[in-house]
């Protein structure tokens, strides 16, 4: 056998060792981007998930925020009304009620009506 026979039939194996190799190589770089695409989907869920949640969280905190204002600007006309009617009417089942929860009635302030 030549020496050039030699060589090229080296270089050849050489040639097939390494394209099996690419070819190997590839399946596992497709696998890696298969998970790789899989994973990322799985997090795109998520998010969505947590973003619908926080978008319901928003909306209950705007019913929060809408009742407390609420109850900040109508309430205390509610309890001077309250108070009125107890002593007009003499009710201390009221009196004691409102008492209960800190407010105190009066006598002179609960002749004058609330005013809005």
């Amino acid at each position: 056998m030549k020496l050039s026979s030699l060589i090229s039939t080296t270089v050849a194996g050489v040639c097939l060792l390494l394209s099996i190799w690419l070819f190997i190589d590839s399946r596992t770089n497709q696998n890696l981007q298969g998970e790789l695409q899989q994973r990322q989907q799985e997090l795109q869920a998520v998010q969505q998930q947590v973003q619908l949640q926080q978008q319901q969280l928003q909306a209950q905190q705007e019913q929060i925020n809408a009742g407390t204002q609420l109850a900040k600007e109508v309430g205390p006309a509610v309890l001077r009304d309250l108070g009125s009617l107890a002593v007009q009417s003499k009710n201390e089942e009221i009196k004691k009620l409102l008492a209960k929860y800190g407010v105190s009635v009066k006598e002179d302030e609960a002749a004058k009506p609330a005013t809005r």
